[in-house]
């Protein structure tokens, strides 16, 4: 993977209205034809209250089970999972988890990927 070529997109709000604008901001930015965007490349790392948001019960759980199937690379953290009560097995289909999302998201921006705070 050429360096910067990498979209790591970090989700932290346990707000619905924010999830679903985050949502909206990746649906978005894929459509946009003038920034090269394949599913391969993009990485969401979710951390904090926002975990919930990856649930197999989440409203939104077949949004994200289309986006992992798609190729986009989607992470819970699991220092968060557990602080706020969640277990791995409870995931969507396709949701994989890191040790620590802070730490993912640093080791991304390390790699030379795009960084994208949303929403």
């Amino acid at each position: 993977m050429d360096a910067g070529s990498e979209i790591v997109i970090h989700v932290t709000s346990g707000e619905s209205g924010d999830w679903r604008m985050a949502l909206r901001n990746l649906v978005n930015l894929v459509q946009d034809e003038s920034v090269s965007t394949p599913p391969g490349l993009i990485k969401v790392v979710v951390n904090g209250p926002a975990v919930r948001f990856l649930l197999a019960t989440a409203p939104e759980a077949a949004k994200i089970e289309r986006m992992a199937d798609a190729g986009v690379e989607i992470s819970a953290c699991a220092n968060s999972l557990e602080r706020f009560d969640h277990a791995v097995d409870d995931l969507a289909d396709g949701v994989t988890t890191v040790p620590s999302g802070v730490a993912e998201v640093t080791r991304a921006q390390k790699r030379g990927a795009t960084y994208l705070k949303l929403p």
